[in-house]
């Protein structure tokens, strides 16, 4: 099993953000339901925001936490790519919210991974603050689906 520091998975899963954004982009871009781009501008947004968020997470956790190695197998650290995902230009909102999940599922595996393998009560803390903002943030986004839906 690798090693790594609390501060790369932190690093990781902001980049991850910062690419589902782009890759709801490219799915915005060729998209033909007015409903669905609403969706993706709402969810190209969101991303940006969460990673913007861990960011300043991150800035806010002592970097004695940051820098504790842990061990962790690779499936902790692999968040899906995003490549895999299958998508057509006349996607539904439910497909849109399918993708969606899978990413969502994704993290917050990872989190709950890397939480129950922490090697340190603080470094176990922060992933599992991580999975609950995580696992909130999908509500949210099912929540703004559902608005959607409904129009």
């Amino acid at each position: 099993m690798p090693y790594g520091q609390a501060k790369e998975i932190l690093d990781y899963a902001r980049n991850f953000h910062c690419q589902v954004s782009d890759f709801y982009q490219q799915l915005a871009d060729k998209a033909q339901s007015a409903r669905v781009k609403l969706l993706l501008d709402y969810l190209i947004r969101h991303e940006k925001h969460l990673a913007k968020a861990l960011e300043d997470f991150e800035q806010s956790v002592s970097s004695q936490a940051l820098n504790t190695w842990y061990q962790y197998s690779q499936e902790q650290r692999t968040f899906a790519p995003l490549d895999a995902i299958k998508y057509s230009p006349t996607m539904t909102v439910d497909d849109v919210l399918k993708i969606g999940q899978t990413i969502d599922n994704c993290l917050i595996a990872s989190y709950k991974g890397v939480a129950e393998t922490a090697s340190t009560a603080e470094v176990r803390e922060i992933f599992e603050n991580l999975l609950q903002m995580e696992e909130q943030e999908k509500h949210v986004k099912a929540r703004m689906a559902l608005g959607i839906t409904d129009m």
